[in-house]
């Protein structure tokens, strides 16, 4: 068995860093300028550790959504993770407690360094230490923005909008990249597909509808493309 190198770990979780000590931070400061408790902010991101459906949570709370509403918008949002589980290399983790935490404790970015980036050769444990390190610095910059958002005047507004604001950069970012612009066209008909849906079937239901048909409408073109490469062959 070599030996596990902790300076490496943190060296691997240091891109991870900036993204969730931001992102925490606004979290902590928004729970409390909602009125929610301070001690909701790192006990919500030890037991949910779920990013953009931790703000969703504030949201959901604060607007009286029904239990199912919420369970459903969860399923579809981290929807992606069913994916990851059938790469993430879990027969690595040895014990079954340790299994259990990858599960939970897999995100986004902890599975790119994993199985696509400069993580593909970690053990087990430097796995398990990855992500204990990755959700340290998630509760940790929670539990700050929340301490620094009781200092914060009352006065002082918009920290909710930091989810928002992380969206709309990442769909720019994206449709930027996409040369043929589709993703505009999936986004108009899945708000338009949303506003039906709360508007006629299911109240409170434009998040999860809206991101339901998003998914339908790009798993075509990634069955299209799949089938188009297995004619070429």
């Amino acid at each position: 068995m070599r030996n596990v190198s902790l300076s490496k770990i943190f060296k691997l979780t240091l891109p991870v860093a900036t993204a969730y000590v931001p992102l925490g931070l606004a979290l902590g400061v928004f729970m409390v300028s909602s009125d929610i408790a301070w001690f909701w902010a790192p006990v919500s991101a030890l037991f949910i550790f779920a990013g953009s459906i931790e703000f969703l949570v504030v949201t959901f709370i604060l607007a009286g959504y029904p239990i199912a509403a919420v369970a459903w918008t969860a399923l579809v949002v981290n929807f992606r993770h069913i994916f990851y589980g059938l790469s993430f290399p879990l027969k690595s983790l040895r014990s079954l407690p340790q299994k259990a935490y990858g599960v939970f404790a897999l995100t986004d970015e902890t599975y790119g360094i994993v199985c696509a980036g400069n993580g593909k050769d970690l053990t087990g444990i430097e796995i398990t230490l990855l992500q204990v390190t990755s959700h340290f610095w998630w509760v940790g910059a929670a539990f700050l923005g929340a301490v620094l958002g009781t200092f914060i005047p009352p006065e002082v507004t918009g920290f909710e909008f930091a989810l928002t604001a992380m969206f709309i950069t990442l769909a720019v970012d994206a449709v930027r990249n996409d040369p043929d612009k589709i993703l505009i066209l999936y986004s108009l008909v899945s708000c338009a597909f949303g506003l039906l849906m709360d508007n006629y079937v299911l109240d409170s239901s434009f998040l999860g509808s809206g991101v339901f048909c998003y998914l339908i409408l790009i798993s075509k073109d990634y069955n299209h493309i799949k089938n188009r490469s297995l004619l070429n062959e």
